[in-house]
């Protein structure tokens, strides 16, 4: 059977629904055989399994196929400097394990800061016995512009990273594929999913704490559950979005929180004119109870600024996926690529190691990269 049917299939199926016969053969144009002999399979592989039935136009109840969710695990890792953060998850982003660790901020050396990193998360897999051939890929997350594998910091408040290889040096250290992306765009993904959101626009503002004692605001645009990253990878960011460590010095708490929506209102105004989103996100972790007070009178501010240019079609609200919600984001990463990009699980032999030779590993490491 030709691989492209089977990736389709395996496409179909990859849905929390799942999918029956008779809605992959009208969906992707199959004929019955082909579908059967498809499904047989991805099931021989362990890929996908039965998970129950329901009924098509009121007739007899039809067998549910979906992805086997524990195929293979996958990790994501938040270089939240000095924080480690990694998550491990399954194949549908539902975290299994969850690790924190305190880092050096990596402004002299971070290329040591990088292998260390790719050292703690080996042991920590080996801790919990989890065999790299059964890792489907790493996603890590960076607080940087990203391009190739490749993170470079822009900001006084930043380490001085240009054109730090994260990915080459990662994987030197891991026998695994690493998918880099920027911070935001993962905490974006992650409440997405939490909130099973696939279609829309959503602009998303994680307020996150700085090196220097200022407060930072990473942005991610998410369009259909996808982030753009615009023509070079700047895509949804934000121009000099943050509050400097010697503003907030010394202020009360109002004070504090009246300069961080002073802030946030300033750039926001003009990115739901340009982006028109149906949802805004704010993470703001980093204000414990004065979240709602933050929101509110972003809410109030927002409304004043914008009354008589723009209607108010937008809902504004706080985020739902708290923790190490970067981390998780990059699990989720991974497993869209491997969604989109089936032949790896299948020539990795369901994720398990079988019939996976070195050759065959590194020729799949290879494609990746090109």
């Amino acid at each position: 059977m030709r691989g492209d049917t089977i990736f389709s299939v395996l496409r179909e199926v990859w849905t929390s629904d799942g999918a029956t016969r008779r809605e992959i053969e009208s969906s992707l144009r199959l004929s019955r055989p082909t579908v059967d002999k498809a499904l047989t399979e991805l099931m021989g592989r362990g890929l996908i399994g039965p998970v129950g039935t329901r009924s098509n136009g009121g007739g007899r109840p039809a067998t549910v196929f979906r992805v086997n969710g524990s195929v293979c695990s996958v990790v994501g890792m938040d270089l939240e400097l000095p924080q480690l953060n990694c998550v491990l998850s399954d194949l549908w982003g539902n975290p299994l394990h969850r690790l924190t660790l305190t880092m050096p901020d990596g402004s002299a050396d971070p290329i040591a800061l990088l292998r260390e990193a790719g050292e703690k998360l080996a042991g920590w897999l080996e801790t919990l016995r989890v065999p790299w051939l059964e890792v489907g890929g790493v996603g890590v997350g960076v607080p940087a512009f990203v391009t190739d594998g490749m993170a470079s910091f822009v900001g006084a408040t930043m380490p001085p990273w240009r054109g730090v290889v994260v990915r080459d040096v990662l994987e030197r250290e891991i026998p695994s594929r690493v998918y880099v992306h920027h911070d935001t765009h993962l905490m974006a993904l992650a409440e997405a999913r939490a909130r099973e959101w696939t279609d829309g626009t959503l602009l998303y503002i994680a307020l996150r704490p700085g090196l220097a004692g200022d407060v930072r605001f990473g942005a991610s645009l998410l369009v259909d559950g996808r982030a753009y990253r615009g023509a070079h990878g700047y895509g949804g960011s934000l121009y000099r979005a943050f509050v400097a460590g010697e503003e907030l010095e010394g202020r009360g708490r109002e004070e504090r929180l009246d300069l961080l929506v002073e802030k946030a209102v300033g750039f926001l105004v003009h990115a739901l004119t340009l982006a028109d989103p149906e949802r805004v996100i704010f993470y703001a972790e980093l204000l414990g109870e004065d979240r709602e007070w933050f929101l509110a009178a972003c809410r109030r501010r927002l409304r004043e600024a914008l009354a008589g240019e723009f209607p108010e079609q937008y809902t504004l609200t706080l985020a739902v996926e708290r923790g190490p919600t970067a981390a998780l984001g990059g699990a989720i990463a991974v497993v869209h690529y491997l969604r989109d990009n089936p032949e790896f699980l299948w020539e990795w032999g369901g994720g398990n190691g079988k019939n996976v030779p070195t050759a065959v590993s590194n020729r799949i490491k290879d494609e990746h990269r090109r």
